[in-house]
């Protein structure tokens, strides 16, 4: 039983707008590491806070990824991700949406409402999406 980690094209898009604009390349490299983390310690990281990567359920099958990058920038940065498990017992991560809390604030000074009305809306519904094979995915590891 293997944990497979997918790209949902849209994510993917979404990511490449907001690097260089929200963080560089060697916060990409610590996204790129936890989501290896994440693969190799799922699902222990959701149980043990002391198990990285940082975790957060959402609703029901959907989580997502915490990132706070020092200064200069302090960004938030959040990953929205969906999880099954297929019949041959296989466990899919699958990378749905992405957003900095600073771009969702919009007045609201942590953005924290933001991200959950967007996983709430936008996360699932590419969930679903995901799940009836309406929307283009590729796995990574």
């Amino acid at each position: 039983m293997a944990t497979i980690i997918k790209l949902t094209q849209l994510y993917y898009k979404e990511f490449h707008r907001r690097k260089d604009v929200y963080f560089d390349d060697e916060e990409a490299v610590e996204i790129y590491k936890a989501t290896q983390e994440l693969q190799q310690n799922w699902p222990r990281c959701l149980r043990d806070t002391t198990v990285p990567p940082d975790i957060v359920k959402h609703d029901g099958d959907l989580y997502y990824l915490r990132f706070n990058f020092d200064p200069p920038q302090q960004i938030k940065f959040r990953i929205c991700f969906g999880v099954q498990t297929e019949d041959s017992g296989d466990t899919e991560i699958v990378a749905l949406t992405c957003r900095s809390k600073q771009e969702l604030s919009c007045g609201n000074k942590t953005g924290t409402d933001a991200w959950k009305i967007h996983i709430s809306t936008v996360g699932k519904a590419r969930w679903n999406e995901y799940r009836r094979n309406q929307i283009v995915s590729w796995k990574i590891y």
